[in-house]
Protein backbone atom coordinates (compact mmCIF):
# COMPACT_ATOMS: atom_id res chain seq x y z
CA UNK A 1 0.00 0.00 0.00
CA UNK A 2 1.37 3.16 -0.89
CA UNK A 3 1.58 5.95 1.10
CA UNK A 4 -1.78 8.33 2.91
CA UNK A 5 -1.79 11.70 3.67
CA UNK A 6 -3.68 13.00 6.53
CA UNK A 7 -5.13 16.37 6.85
CA UNK A 8 -4.03 17.10 10.46
CA UNK A 9 -6.63 20.33 9.77
CA UNK A 10 -9.35 18.41 9.66
CA UNK A 11 -8.69 16.01 12.45
CA UNK A 12 -8.73 18.88 15.25
CA UNK A 13 -11.56 19.03 17.73
CA UNK A 14 -14.51 21.48 16.78
CA UNK A 15 -14.78 23.91 19.56
CA UNK A 16 -18.25 23.66 21.48
CA UNK A 17 -20.34 27.10 21.43
CA UNK A 18 -21.12 28.82 24.56
CA UNK A 19 -24.62 28.66 25.32
CA UNK A 20 -25.73 31.80 26.91
CA UNK A 21 -28.01 30.56 29.96
CA UNK A 22 -30.53 32.83 32.16
CA UNK A 23 -29.65 34.15 35.23
CA UNK A 24 -31.41 32.84 37.90
CA UNK A 25 -34.84 34.10 39.22
CA UNK A 26 -36.92 34.51 42.30
CA UNK A 27 -40.45 33.05 41.59
CA UNK A 28 -42.88 36.28 41.11
CA UNK A 29 -44.95 34.22 43.80
CA UNK A 30 -43.20 33.30 46.57
CA UNK A 31 -41.37 37.37 46.30
CA UNK A 32 -44.84 38.02 47.09
CA UNK A 33 -45.70 35.33 49.45
CA UNK A 34 -48.65 34.17 47.33
CA UNK A 35 -50.23 30.40 48.25
CA UNK A 36 -53.37 30.93 46.19
CA UNK A 37 -53.59 32.34 42.48
CA UNK A 38 -57.26 33.09 41.65
CA UNK A 39 -58.57 33.46 37.84
CA UNK A 40 -59.86 37.02 38.73
CA UNK A 41 -56.96 38.64 39.82
CA UNK A 42 -55.48 39.42 36.29
CA UNK A 43 -52.56 42.34 37.12
CA UNK A 44 -50.76 39.14 38.85
CA UNK A 45 -51.35 36.78 35.73
CA UNK A 46 -50.66 39.21 33.08
CA UNK A 47 -46.69 38.84 34.31
CA UNK A 48 -46.87 34.97 33.11
CA UNK A 49 -48.06 36.17 30.16
CA UNK A 50 -45.87 37.42 27.50
CA UNK A 51 -46.78 40.19 25.00
CA UNK A 52 -48.13 37.76 22.22
CA UNK A 53 -50.34 35.53 24.89
CA UNK A 54 -47.90 33.46 25.26
CA UNK A 55 -47.44 31.08 29.01
CA UNK A 56 -43.56 32.20 30.07
CA UNK A 57 -41.52 29.25 30.89
CA UNK A 58 -40.38 28.54 34.43
CA UNK A 59 -37.07 29.89 33.40
CA UNK A 60 -38.59 33.14 33.25
CA UNK A 61 -40.67 33.04 35.84
CA UNK A 62 -38.46 31.17 38.17
CA UNK A 63 -41.52 29.23 39.55
CA UNK A 64 -41.40 25.67 40.64
CA UNK A 65 -42.88 22.57 38.72
CA UNK A 66 -46.37 23.11 40.87
CA UNK A 67 -46.33 26.60 40.87
CA UNK A 68 -46.20 26.63 37.40
CA UNK A 69 -48.72 24.21 36.39
CA UNK A 70 -51.27 26.20 38.78
CA UNK A 71 -50.39 28.96 37.12
CA UNK A 72 -51.04 26.96 33.45
CA UNK A 73 -54.42 25.95 34.79
CA UNK A 74 -55.40 29.53 36.09
CA UNK A 75 -54.04 31.15 32.59
CA UNK A 76 -56.40 28.90 31.11
CA UNK A 77 -59.00 29.09 33.17
CA UNK A 78 -58.81 33.04 33.10
CA UNK A 79 -58.93 32.77 29.00
CA UNK A 80 -61.99 30.54 28.90
CA UNK A 81 -63.86 33.05 31.30
CA UNK A 82 -62.85 36.22 28.78
CA UNK A 83 -60.76 37.81 31.41
CA UNK A 84 -57.18 37.48 29.43
CA UNK A 85 -56.84 36.97 25.50
CA UNK A 86 -55.77 34.07 24.01
CA UNK A 87 -53.74 35.72 21.46
CA UNK A 88 -53.04 39.28 21.42
CA UNK A 89 -51.84 40.88 18.17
Amino acid sequence: MGNIRINKDKLKKKKKKKTRSLAPVQSKLTKEQREFLDYKDIDTLSRFVSGVGKILPRKRTGASHREQATVRDVVKHARFMALLPFVNK
